[in-house]
């Protein structure tokens, strides 16, 4: 399957989505192209759209101690968005920003609460995108308190082998809470018990 039809897959396969719903959901949005580096959302900046990735990597992080603190990554096939913006309307309390070039459909809060009152499987949609965000908080917050730092990253390297191969180690070690000396010594590890 070319990268084109994987990111569909993965979309309608986690979200159950027919190709029907998928296409709709496709044509309200617009599709925007990012380039590496590019951030998207700022911290105190409202944005109510939602983003299905179509390509590319994405992160949202904040500041800590002075420091860039990684709280996660989106890839190909997922739905980002400011959870503060989208939800509340309110303000961004993290940065959101596309670390590699990527493409997006971006579809704005107004357009989706259209979809969600016209059709029950876009109503449940939204409940889903919400409930697999909350889980995806719950569990990042279990894996920092749970797993030590070796643990996390084979966690990573199994949900999100691109992110590993293609990203700054910067990233990765804010990401697990680590240094990027302690990430080096985590992966010299590793390359020696295979």
């Amino acid at each position: 399957m070319e990268n084109q039809e994987k990111w569909k897959a993965k979309l309608q396969e986690k979200h159950a989505l027919t190709t029907e719903d998928l296409n709709r959901l496709i044509a309200v949005g617009e599709i925007i192209h990012y380039a590496a580096g590019t951030t998207v959302v700022r911290t105190g900046e409202t944005d109510d759209r939602i983003f299905i990735l179509k390509s590319g990597i994405w992160r949202e992080y904040c500041f800590h101690n002075g420091e860039e603190a990684t709280i996660w990554f989106s890839v190909a096939g997922e739905i980002t968005f400011s959870v503060w913006g989208y939800v509340r309307r309110q303000p961004s309390h993290l940065y959101i920003e596309s670390v590699t070039d990527s493409e997006v459909i971006a579809i704005s809060r107004s357009c989706l609460a259209q979809l969600f009152e016209t059709s029950l499987t876009f109503a449940n949609l939204g409940r889903r995108i919400i409930e697999e965000f909350a889980l995806l908080y719950e569990g990042w917050h279990i894996q920092m308190w749970r797993q030590n730092a070796f643990e996390r990253y084979l966690q990573l390297f199994d949900e999100y082998p691109e992110v590993v191969s293609n990203l700054p180690l910067k990233y990765i070690a804010s990401y697990l809470g680590i240094t990027i000396q302690s990430l080096s010594r985590i992966r010299a590890d590793l390359k020696k018990s295979r």
